[in-house]
């Protein structure tokens, strides 16, 4: 078991956590008793920080959707179009908006 001092992502406070890890993968999370931020404390989206990792049903790939909006249909699509996407979608916005530079 190895621990790492690390600080929690769920709000802007950072508080300290201890995350232990076992075969490389977290096995538990607690709060970091030397953090002057939380002294050791933690609110319930730390405290299950490792359910939101592991939920079953957790995005793990980019989805883009197929058909209409509120169908709920769906495809998988790879980060290299994902990223693609974002950056057309980006630029046009920019284009269309007039942005500072064109």
């Amino acid at each position: 078991m190895k621990i790492i001092k690390s600080t929690c992502g769920f709000c802007y406070a950072g508080c300290g956590i201890l995350i232990h890890v076992e075969n490389g993968k977290p096995v538990k999370i607690e709060g970091d008793p030397d953090s002057p931020v939380n002294r050791g404390l933690l609110c319930e989206k730390a405290l299950a920080s490792l359910e939101y990792l592991y939920h079953p049903g957790r995005l793990q790939y980019p989805l883009k959707r197929k058909g209409n909006r509120g169908e709920g249909k769906w495809q998988r699509i790879s980060w290299d179009e994902t990223l693609g996407l974002i950056s057309e979608r980006l630029r046009s916005t920019k284009k269309d908006s007039g942005g500072a530079h064109g």
